[in-house]
């Protein structure tokens, strides 16, 4: 197995759980293995970072006496009708929470188990709607969002009096100042009167013992800060029913909190913002407002422009754009459709961001398209198809070949989706929406994505390089023919 797809397989685990997408699975791992490597502690400091030697991570001590002391106590506040919420229950849950049981999320060595502690989150949260009322949901949701939110903020360096250092979390009672936006603590001004500060064994440290508060050089490992913001998704204002998941109702202060994050990018590192976009669409699944839908896309519209992730590691920007296209198509607004087109015409953009707006095409209920659109579609989607021939041509003949009949396929298929739609739902394809004319030369088109996958199927990575050279460029050709004969149009 290469070093590559160990780095990939590694990291796919810590998402396993939060969705079912293979390419979500696989496109985030191989961007926090190489975020980790460097571990930068703001965006523009990555180019810097990323020569730097391998890091010690920060840890939050695991109090296992918490464990022992208070498990059952924590089950019986949170599952328990007849324990009451009160200051004592609370500090009690909080201190178990904070010292045993996230602390765990933490250490190193724990990094495979976190899709386990992120499941066994959403059990315990879940546990809470046995109760009568919702306070012990509410208690659950505020001490996991600020122990969270945290672990994504980083460690500190505490100058305590005397001039002694600690390192530090900062626990905020919000990570949202009074106009929404996000409130980012760095220096001892930017601390609320709410705000706590912890030492990394667990203690309190009373705001009058420290005189200077700064990010410290060393930092949670960049999977535990991943971790953290797909807990922050995972909440929920209702409980799922037992066995219905989709009575869930997720957290709407998570998702003001999101919001947040992803309005500030650019102190965001790849790792928080790929966390913070996961997170988001969990939330665009469920059901929205028509204001509420249309302020997300206004934040995940601007991710997609190259312009907000330069100077990020190419395969992080790659990825987030694919991201926000995809909550794009989900949130379905009107006139999506023209944006995704236009988005599919960019010759200069990645194949890959290209075959992202095709698969949000999907997600949408395409209607009232004029017939100069859908000969736009036709012609985008035939050069599109080319140049994933000419993409996976370029990897056959490169010094070490990647080239892959089945990831030329799958792309091929994206575009036949599209045009006859996905699933069970043909009515949302562009044949069934386009006039007869049109409609004869997307049919052309789908008649030639099946031939080209036919003759891609008679090949294997191990294939002769003149057989593969001769089958894709013979499918490139066909495409290019198609796609000038939509421009003599």
């Amino acid at each position: 197995m290469s070093l590559e797809v160990q780095q990939n397989v590694w990291f796919a685990s810590m998402l396993i759980f939060r969705t079912k997408r293979s390419r979500t699975l696989i496109s985030v791992l191989l961007l926090v293995w190489m975020t980790a490597i460097s571990a930068p502690r703001y965006a523009s400091a990555q180019a810097a970072n990323n020569a730097s030697p391998r890091k010690t991570w920060a840890t939050l001590q695991v109090d296992k006496a918490q464990q022992s002391k208070n498990e059952r106590n924590a089950r019986n506040i949170l599952r328990n009708p007849r324990e009451p919420v009160n200051a004592e229950n609370t500090e009690i849950l909080e201190n178990y929470l904070r010292r045993y049981f996230f602390a765990r999320m933490t250490v190193e060595g724990n990094l495979s188990e976190l899709p386990q502690y992120r499941l066994e989150t959403r059990e315990r949260c879940g546990w809470t709607g046995t109760k009568d009322t919702s306070d012990a949901g509410e208690e659950m949701n505020r001490i996991t969002s600020s122990v969270m939110h945290a672990l994504c903020n980083g460690v500190f360096d505490a100058t305590v009096t005397g001039g002694d250092q600690q390192s530090v979390i900062v626990i905020q009672e919000s990570v949202r100042d009074s106009n929404n936006q996000l409130r980012v603590v760095r220096t001892m001004a930017d601390l609320k009167s709410a705000d706590r500060i912890f030492n990394l064994t667990g203690d309190l440290i009373e705001r009058n013992e420290i005189t200077e508060l700064a990010p410290s050089t060393i930092d949670f490992h960049p999977a535990v800060k991943l971790n953290a913001m797909l807990v922050l998704g995972d909440l929920n204002d209702k409980q799922p029913r037992k066995g219905r998941p989709e009575t869930a109702e997720p957290r709407l202060n998570t998702q003001m909190d999101l919001i947040a994050y992803l309005e500030s990018p650019e102190i965001l590192t790849d790792t928080l913002l790929v966390g913070a976009l996961t997170g988001m669409q969990r939330h665009t699944h469920e059901s929205l407002d028509s204001e509420q839908k249309k302020r997300i896309a206004k934040v995940v519209l601007k991710l997609v422009n190259p312009q907000i992730v330069s100077g990020r590691n190419p395969a992080a920007g790659l990825w987030i754009r694919r991201q926000a296209i995809d909550i794009l198509g989900q949130l379905a607004l009107p006139n999506t459709e023209n944006f995704l087109l236009k988005v599919i015409e960019a010759g200069n953009e990645p194949v890959l961001l290209r075959i992202a707006a095709v698969e949000a095409i999907g997600q949408l209920k395409l209607k009232g398209l004029t017939p100069a659109t859908i000969s736009r579609f036709g012609a985008g989607l035939a050069q599109l198809a080319a140049d994933a021939c000419w993409e996976e041509l370029a990897a056959a003949r490169s010094p070490r070949s990647s080239f892959s009949p089945d990831r030329l396929r799958m792309r091929l298929m994206a575009v036949q989706s599209a045009l006859l739609g996905s699933g069970e739902d043909s009515g949302n394809g562009l044949m069934a929406i386009a006039p007869a004319e049109e409609g004869k030369s997307l049919e052309q088109l789908v008649d030639t994505l099946k031939t080209v996958d036919g003759q891609i199927q008679t090949l294997t990575v191990s294939s002769d390089r003149k057989r593969i050279e001769d089958v894709v460029r013979d499918g490139a050709e066909k495409f290019i023919r198609l796609t000038e004969a939509y421009q003599e149009v």
